[in-house]
């Protein structure tokens, strides 16, 4: 009953508020110049995660780009420095991996060696629907590994940096976001399958052929949206805010496992820049504040609504549950 609420919770959404959003009404001519300020965006060689990036450099700021592929990440950079040459912003590669743990301390303390301050960190890379034998380096579903494990470990490196510059940047202006999805909806009871994730997220959530990898992701994007919610009751004294936006139904390389969806996406799916829109109102709207610290964020730059029972999970104790629970399952990291 519980798998077959996610389903039609996520579907409900997809073709109602969520699905066909109205006009973005936070873009780039609403953003101000954002010289002296330092940003990381992980996944931004490409999709939603460069848009972000673009316009952030355009308006001056200094943006590391971070992910796997030297080559692609470097491409990412010269085609914004081409794209946007009046600008007076910073912009460079990071290499990590998030599906590999070893890199993330590493990366982390690169950009800590060069900066004295950080704006936001957007944890925007992620993997969905990818084949369930895929594992991390560390023996996690990968999908679990690369969403959820492997940006906890990065934000944790990057905390007391954030927090020494929410001291002295505008209130409300230093932001963590953890990138959920639509895909939320349709993720286990409460949330999160404790006896599923103890085992790295390896058993399946169901035996139904083709699905499982499905749920797993929702699963996952459903965990970033805990996250965000466990962040901001842990740290809410720090004055950093957490949010989680769905970003949108985009026409991405996160499609890429997905033969179906990228067959029939023409019907429903929108060009990146209007989820890079998201995670810009996610990231700079003046609109979030600490009332708003743990939301969750709906196309094109909206406070929405997550599931009931994900909410009464969150408000009992289940968000700073998780919180915990990742770190005492990613010690040595």
């Amino acid at each position: 009953m519980a798998l077959l609420y996610g389903i039609y919770t996520a579907l409900w959404q997809l073709v109602t508020s969520e699905g066909f959003p109205p006009k973005p009404q936070f873009e780039e001519k609403d953003v101000p110049d954002l010289s002296g300020k330092v940003y990381l965006v992980t996944g931004a060689s490409g999709g939603i995660g460069f848009e972000l990036a673009k316009i952030l450099y355009s308006k001056n700021a200094k943006v590391y780009i971070a992910g796997r592929s030297e080559e692609n990440g470097k491409a990412a950079v010269t085609k914004i420095k081409e794209e946007h040459p009046k600008s007076d912003g910073g912009l460079e590669f990071l290499q990590l991996d998030l599906s590999d743990l070893t890199t993330i301390k590493p990366a982390a303390d690169k950009l800590l060696s060069q900066e004295r301050r950080l704006d936001a960190v957007v944890h925007n890379a992620g993997i969905m629907a990818p084949p369930t034998s895929w594992r991390s380096a560390q023996g996690w579903d990968l999908q679990f590994g690369t969403n959820v494990i492997g940006p906890f470990v990065l934000q944790r490196h990057l905390q007391n940096i954030l927090v020494e510059t929410a001291k002295f940047a505008p209130k409300a202006s230093v932001r963590v976001v953890f990138l959920s999805s639509i895909g939320a909806h349709a993720a286990p009871a409460g949330g999160i399958n404790y006896e599923n994730i103890e085992e790295k997220g390896i058993p399946p959530l169901t035996n139904i052929p083709g699905l499982d990898t499905w749920l797993k992701y929702a699963q996952t994007k459903c965990a970033n949206t805990i996250m965000a919610k466990g962040y901001a009751e842990k740290y809410k004294d720090t004055g950093v805010i957490a949010v989680s936006p769905n970003p949108g139904n985009l026409k991405t390389d996160l499609l890429r496992y997905s033969i179906l969806l990228k067959t029939l996406g023409w019907t429903f799916l929108y060009p990146p820049r209007y989820g890079g829109l998201t995670e810009l109102y996610a990231t700079l709207s003046p609109e979030i504040d600490q009332s708003k610290n743990g939301a969750v964020i709906i196309p094109w730059g909206r406070i929405g609504p997550m599931r009931s029972d994900v909410i009464k999970n969150c408000e009992t104790g289940g968000a700073l549950r998780f919180w915990n629970w990742l770190e005492e399952h990613t010690q040595g990291f």
